[in-house]
C-alpha cells in the first residue's frame, strides 16, 4: 500500500514536471508553451477530426470561448491527428483549420501529434477538456454530451469557480 502511494505520488510529480515543458504548435505556426499559460485560466479541448462528436463539440467549444473571452479565459482545440504523411489519422495544418472553420470554431487550433501534452495532462480518452489555472491542471472533464441542455455545463461551472 505504502509503495503504491509513493509510486502514485512520484508519477503525479513527474507528469506535472513534464507538463511544464510541453510545447504545442499552432496551425498558425505559432507555438504555445507552458510559460504562455502561466497566470491564466486555460481550456484545452483534446480531440481529433476522426472523433464522431467533433462536429457537435467544436461549435459548443466556440460558444464557450465567446462566453469567457472577456474574462481572459484562453480556449484552444488541441488536435491529436498525426502530422506524418501517410499515417492513418494524418491531417495537415490546413486540413485542421478547414475542419475547425467548417464547424464554426474561431478559437486557435493547436497540434499534439505525438500526444506529449495528451499524456502529460493525463488524458486517456477523446474528447477531453483540461482546465488549467496558472499552468496547473485544475480539472479534467472526459466526454461531451451533445444532448445536454447546456453543452459544457460542467466546464462552465468549473470556470466560474476558478474565476471568482
Amino acid at each position: 500500500m505504502k509503495n503504491s502511494l509513493v509510486l502514485a505520488l512520484w508519477l503525479a510529480l513527474c507528469g506535472a514536471a513534464f507538463a511544464q515543458q510541453v510545447t504545442l504548435q499552432g496551425t498558425d505556426g505559432k507555438a504555445v508553451t507552458a510559460t504562455d499559460l502561466k497566470d491564466k485560466v486555460t481550456v484545452l479541448s483534446f480531440g481529433a477530426t476522426w472523433v464522431p462528436l467533433a462536429a457537435k463539440e467544436l461549435p459548443a467549444l466556440q460558444k464557450l470561448a465567446d462566453r469567457y473571452a472577456a474574462r481572459g479565459v484562453q480556449v484552444y482545440w488541441v488536435s491529436v491527428n498525426s502530422a506524418k504523411t501517410g499515417a492513418k489519422n494524418y491531417a495537415t495544418d490546413a486540413d485542421l483549420e478547414a475542419f475547425a472553420v467548417k464547424r464554426g470554431l474561431k478559437a486557435r487550433v493547436l497540434r499534439d501529434p505525438e500526444q506529449a501534452a495528451y499524456r502529460a495532462y493525463g488524458v486517456d480518452a477523446l474528447p477531453t477538456i483540461v482546465i488549467l489555472k496558472n499552468g496547473e491542471v485544475a480539472r479534467k472533464i472526459v466526454g461531451f454530451d451533445p444532448d445536454q441542455g447546456e453543452a459544457y455545463a460542467a466546464v462552465m461551472k468549473e470556470l466560474d469557480a476558478l474565476l471568482r
